[in-house]
């Protein structure tokens, strides 16, 4: 496949497509600088003791199981080694647990995946601005309202956990843990959480998915347990765009 002028590519690229222009959507991946590798595996600090690491995770589960809502500023960042140059793009979550999540991008502006409690849409007017992408809600990935809950909810049954570093985002002190998972039924090989010592949030996402491309969520701005207007969590399909149902 000839790369040369490839885009980047919108988050909608994890969705299957029946047709050329879909197609189109799942070559625009985002890339991310070589750098970010150092934070795939970040070694400030030696192993925790397993009862450390299992402390982590249980202060991430049971902030997570404390949320009613959650919003935040995020900044996506992708490798893709068939794609060009590395770039990043950047938005809001809205996040309702456990089916209600919406991440809405400044930067490309306008570009936004819904998953409204029945549906997951996906936009990308700037790749594909006369179509919409719809499918069932997937229950893991980049695009699941479980964005947080598949890395925290039971992480010891899902995973093997490796604390692998400590260090600060954001002015926050976070514990770096590496999650393998235990079954092969995840869409990643591996990820990286970083969880906020304060209150058991995560700050960072890290995963190296089955084809190798690796991506980095960070995320700053969090509110929890606040009221999330009802049209964040709505996607209204624009005019004059047609609904593609893979």
């Amino acid at each position: 496949m000839d790369t040369t002028n490839a885009r980047p590519q919108h988050p909608a690229a994890s969705l299957s497509s029946p047709d050329a222009a879909v197609r189109r959507v799942r070559g625009r991946y985002l890339v991310l600088r070589s750098v970010v590798g150092a934070l795939l595996l970040p070694c400030s600090a030696g192993p925790l003791a397993a009862q450390d690491v299992e402390a982590a995770l249980a202060r991430a589960e049971q902030a997570y199981h404390r949320l009613t809502t959650l919003t935040a500023n995020f900044t996506q960042t992708l490798v893709n080694p068939m794609l060009g140059e590395p770039e990043e793009t950047r938005g809001r979550l809205f996040l309702t647990p456990p089916d209600r999540f919406a991440m809405r991008w400044t930067d490309p502006s306008g570009e936004r995946i819904v998953a409204d409690g029945e549906w997951l849409w996906a936009y990308a007017p700037s790749s594909v601005p006369d179509q919409v992408i719809r499918q069932a809600v997937p229950q893991s990935g980049p695009s699941s309202p479980q964005l947080f809950g598949q890395f925290v909810d039971r992480p010891l049954e899902r995973y093997t956990a490796q604390h692998v570093g400590e260090e600060t985002t954001d002015g926050v002190a976070v514990d770096i843990v590496l999650l393998t998972p235990r079954h092969a039924d995840m869409p990643f090989r591996r990820a990286v959480i970083a969880v906020a010592r304060s209150d058991g949030l995560l700050r960072r996402i890290s995963v190296t998915e089955e084809s190798g491309q690796r991506r980095v969520l960070v995320f700053s701005g969090i509110r929890t347990n606040v009221p999330i207007p009802e049209a964040e969590l709505r996607f209204d399909v624009p005019r004059g765009t047609r609904i593609v149902t893979p």
